[in-house]
């Protein structure tokens, strides 16, 4: 894999095998924060206010929306309890070679990040005070999800790249994992995916997207 600079200085890695990069080239920390905290986890966390908040993520990747996640949590004091899927990690090489490059003012996260990389490399779950991480690699049809999902980071590889993934077979499991108020936020913002989750019997939003990308999707139960 190749580390990239994104435009807003944060960095990401571009796949040989997939021909595309784990983050927005226009800012990769900035659409994380903007898709899967601002539109998600912080929205979500404004209308509700149960002791937990549960979040699912498809499509792990190098753990930067886990990392975003654990960090409102702390700062916030809000409980939220984190699980991770993923086919495959980004080797220990690749993904140090990612976050030495995160930028300065994100030094603070630093026992975070590493905090979090090391207990999924050794498959154990990663806690803190607000935060309770926990990853699983291989299949994501395979998952038995412990608890339905109030907030779902739907973050797989673009409609080009895995398109089995944006199918209504493949999103329908995942719609149905949420809670009765959950919401599903990803950057894909396709009318033809809009169109597939309504047809599902889900409510879309279509919000601001990031840098980019002129709107981001938000899908709720109907």
């Amino acid at each position: 894999m190749e580390r990239v600079i994104t435009r807003d200085g944060s960095p990401t890695l571009r796949s040989e095998r997939w021909n595309c990069s784990f983050h927005s080239l226009h800012g990769a920390w900035t659409e994380a924060k903007h898709v899967y905290i601002e539109a998600g986890l912080a929205a979500y966390a404004k209308s509700e206010d149960q002791k937990h908040i549960s979040v699912v993520e498809m499509g792990a990747g190098t753990g930067l929306n886990a990392l975003l996640a654990a960090e409102w949590a702390n700062q916030h004091q809000r409980k939220v309890i984190y699980h991770g899927l993923d086919q495959a990690l980004p080797s220990q090489e690749d993904w140090s070679s990612w976050w030495s490059a995160r930028p300065n003012e994100s030094a603070a996260l630093d026992d975070l990040a590493l905090g979090l990389r090391s207990a999924w490399l050794q498959g154990r779950a990663f806690e803190t005070e607000f935060f309770s991480g926990h990853f699983h690699l291989g299949a994501a049809q395979s998952w038995l999800a412990p608890n339905p999902a109030d907030v779902l980071f739907y973050d797989a590889f673009s409609t080009r790249q895995q398109p089995e993934l944006w199918t209504s077979e493949a999103l329908a499991p995942w719609l149905q994992l949420l809670s009765p108020k959950g919401v599903l936020v990803t950057y894909c913002a396709t009318g033809e995916v809009f169109r597939r989750m309504q047809a599902l019997g889900f409510v879309t939003e279509h919000l601001p997207g990031p840098p980019g990308k002129r709107e981001m999707l938000r899908a709720r139960r109907g």
